[in-house]
């Protein structure tokens, strides 16, 4: 498949600089090169982005060369999304001309893409995977706005890996009012970032991009556990007012004395109960099939919704089991570490907050 990449030439000029040039790829056995016309020192190459280095040295060489990028990209990607060939005449006469054919369709901007492949997501994944996208994208426009750069397919190098997993480790703003992540939640959006990037350059939305030192940082984290006593003080708690936090009762009790993912819980149907006490299920994260035993009273709070998991969804869960806790009197203080970028932190919290 076509594509393109600038190089600089090894042999110095005259006056000792040396020429960009770009080199387009028809194929793997015919290419063309074109002569940008822009002369720099060898020292402001970057050989492992294969482009100009950003200094104030060459600062209008930089944008220039950024124009021209642009134009090739255009270029390849119209006739890539098209499906139609490129040979490399037409490469070079456009190119020269300065402007794609005028069938061609620019690349979408960044968040574009995004919300095209957030949409192609919400049939294939479950709920909170959309949630977390939709963060991802929440943080990368206040980081934006934060730093004034600005979120395009051409911003994502080194630099900008260091200087937005700052931001969100000591400024990016939460929702109870503090502000900086821990490394664990600044992992998954690294991670969701790279899945989104790969995506597009495997469907040649987007030119390669080196994500090598994009790392998805993760430590462990301090795991509390609920003795039998104290699940039992939680099931005990009277709900009978609140139909909805009765619910999250149920459901919180079922996950522990079965051991169920969430996403496997709410998807309990009266079919996959047998006649010996099992629940049989496939899981929605792994697709095994496994087969539970279960206690009775896990039985006995299916019944009461003919056979299903309480319908529940995991916004409401998680917002409202603390509050069971609390009502049990989980009250026991449990210390905690974490990282906030390189500063370990370390927090003394009732254990009834950490469910």
């Amino acid at each position: 498949m076509y594509n393109y990449n600038f190089y600089i030439s090894e042999s110095p000029n005259k006056n000792g600089t040396h020429s960009i040039k770009l080199r387009y790829y028809e194929n793997r056995h015919v290419r063309i090169q074109i002569d940008t016309g822009i002369e720099i020192a060898m020292k402001y190459w970057n050989k492992d982005k294969s482009f100009l280095k950003k200094s104030k040295e060459v600062g209008s060489e930089f944008v220039q060369l950024t124009q021209m990028d642009s134009l090739a990209n255009q270029i390849v990607s119209s006739y890539r999304n098209q499906g139609r060939p490129l040979s490399k005449k037409m490469f070079k006469k456009q190119f020269e001309e300065g402007e794609p054919s005028i069938n061609s369709k620019p690349v979408q901007d960044f968040f574009t893409e995004f919300d095209h492949y957030l949409e192609s997501k919400k049939s294939k994944v479950v709920k909170d995977v959309i949630k977390d996208y939709n963060s991802l994208r929440k943080h990368l426009e206040g980081f934006q706005e934060f730093s004034g750069i600005i979120i395009d397919f051409n911003a994502f190098d080194y630099q900008f890996y260091q200087e937005w997993t700052d931001y969100l480790a000591y400024h990016a703003p939460l929702k109870n009012g503090g502000v900086g992540m821990k490394n664990n939640t600044i992992g998954k959006l690294v991670k969701n970032l790279k899945a989104f990037l790969n995506d597009r350059m495997r469907r040649n939305r987007i030119k390669p991009i080196d994500l090598s030192a994009f790392k998805v940082v993760q430590e462990e984290v301090d795991h509390i556990y609920l003795s039998d006593d104290e699940i039992q003080s939680i099931a005990a708690v009277d709900c009978k007012a609140d139909e909805e936090l009765e619910k999250v009762k149920d459901f919180f009790v079922i996950g522990c004395l079965t051991g169920l993912r969430f996403s496997d819980i709410s998807r309990i149907r009266p079919e996959y109960l047998d006649d010996n006490g099992f629940l049989n299920i496939r899981q929605k994260k792994t697709s095994g099939r496994i087969v539970v035993p279960l206690r009775s009273q896990v039985k006995s709070i299916l019944g009461k919704y003919d056979g299903y998991a309480p319908d529940i969804d995991s916004f409401t869960f998680n917002r409202r089991i603390k509050e069971l806790g609390d009502s049990a009197k989980l009250h026991q203080k449990v210390e905690i570490e974490h990282k906030r970028g390189t500063i370990k932190e370390a927090q003394l919290l009732e254990k009834y907050k950490l469910i």
